[in-house]
């Protein structure tokens, strides 16, 4: 039996990423976790009064968290037992560190007889890319993770909708929402969901629609979705890449909405604009919708409130007095806006904001860089709202070092 989480959103970033990288370097599937997982207690034997006790347990200690928030960044190695193991390092929280040291003294009291590891308190976090791998099948897929070459290009044939989604070096905040319990042969006994504050059983654990209760508890607690102003509106906002309409862009960069329900997302991202924008001037860095059965960005600007200034993106081929770029004047700073910071339409050294990056090169453009002097305002690092300009005039820019999301604690020079 094994205690683990489940990678929710992002699942399927990080397990098409292992597939496609293991296919072009040859590493045989059995060698592959093609569900990727982040182990917590375990393997080991349980009776069925242990069972309820751990699930007693699980309930307990859970309640006491909302969720468990974690990074991913880049890869590592170690010498397994029957050959070297290459895992995603998982940067595990206070909080997320805090529940597994809980969760295991409580657990070695229940099921004592478990791995060396699960007493140890610098427990190892790590989600499994591959195992049990020979020296030759090593050096093929490590050399291949490791080094800085930006992914796509590595792949280009197999790119989905023509698009750049896959990261320069694996690096993507993430959260826990749920801990599963699984029985000897890998199959769901419980779940406990933080959001729900409750254990699902195995039927719960495995619905669509539980899923999608949790990830709109997820989002109302972030500030994702539900965002009401009273009238408190700044004069100028910014917002880039909605994608609206698009659905594979909800794996693409593990957005918090079932995948299932793109309408779902187009209607939370419509709400947060027109409530916090209202009748205000915004800029709008590009991408506004996207897909096959997309409807045109024409539609949405309909639907979307405030003065709209349309700076063009990659997908925005049919919007009307469309402009490249813009300077603005906010405060004692001057910004360059454009959708895209790797092609400036102008000479430029100040400070650039810009969306279409998303999350899928956080390393290089995160939410603020300080020395690329530039702000990624792509949905996923800004809560998947329109931002004021004030607000960032307000964040002392030229002080920062880093910031990776707009929740995220500044690194200052």
């Amino acid at each position: 039996m094994l205690i683990e989480v489940r990678i929710g959103p992002g699942k399927r970033k990080l397990s098409e990423s292992i597939v496609r990288v293991s296919r072009l370097c040859g590493t045989p599937l059995n060698k592959i976790h093609r569900v990727p997982h982040i182990s917590l207690y375990g393997s080991f034997a349980a009776d069925y009064q242990q069972v309820e006790r751990v699930k007693e347990a699980l309930l307990n200690i859970g309640r006491r968290y909302s969720f468990l928030p974690y990074l991913i960044d880049g890869f590592r190695w170690i010498n397994g037992q029957h050959g070297r193991v290459i895992y995603f390092n998982i940067v595990a929280s206070a909080e997320f560190k805090r529940f597994r040291q809980e969760l295991a003294q409580r657990l070695l009291k229940i099921v004592p007889r478990t791995q060396p590891f699960d007493k140890e308190e610098d427990f190892l976090f790590h989600s499994t890319l591959a195992y049990k791998l020979d020296s030759r099948e090593f050096e093929s897929l490590w050399s291949y993770v490791s080094t800085d070459k930006v992914l796509a290009e590595k792949y280009s044939s197999h790119a989905v909708d023509n698009e750049d989604y896959h990261m320069r070096y694996f690096y993507l905040p993430l959260n826990s929402l749920r801990v599963t319990f699984l029985n000897d042969q890998s199959k769901i006994i419980c779940e406990y969901d933080f959001l729900q504050q409750r254990l699902l059983t195995r039927g719960e654990a495995l619905s669509s629609n539980e899923w999608s209760k949790t990830l709109k508890l997820f989002r109302i607690s972030k500030g994702i979705e539900g965002v009401k102003f009273n009238g408190d509106q700044e004069p100028l906002y910014l917002s880039s890449d909605l994608h609206l309409d698009h659905t594979n862009i909800i794996h693409y960069c593990a957005r918090p909405f079932a995948s299932s329900n793109v309408e779902e997302m187009n209607e939370v991202l419509l709400d947060n604009w027109n409530n916090i924008v209202g009748s205000n001037q915004v800029y709008f860095l590009g991408d506004l919708s996207f897909g096959k059965e997309a409807r045109p960005a024409g539609y949405w600007l309909e639907r979307l409130k405030g003065k709209i200034n349309f700076i063009r993106g990659k997908h925005d081929v049919d919007v009307r007095g469309a402009k490249e770029y813009q300077i603005i004047k906010n405060g004692r700073y001057t910004f360059l806006l454009v959708h895209d910071p790797d092609r400036l339409p102008v000479d430029w050294n100040g400070w650039i904001i810009h969306g279409h990056k998303h999350n899928n090169d956080l390393k290089n453009y995160p939410f603020i860089n300080g020395d690329k002097k530039t702000i990624n305002i792509s949905p996923e690092l800004v809560n998947y709202r329109p931002v004021s300009a004030d607000f960032l005039s307000s964040l002392k820019l030229n002080s920062i070092k880093r910031m990776d999301t707009i929740d995220s604690i500044p690194v200052m020079r």
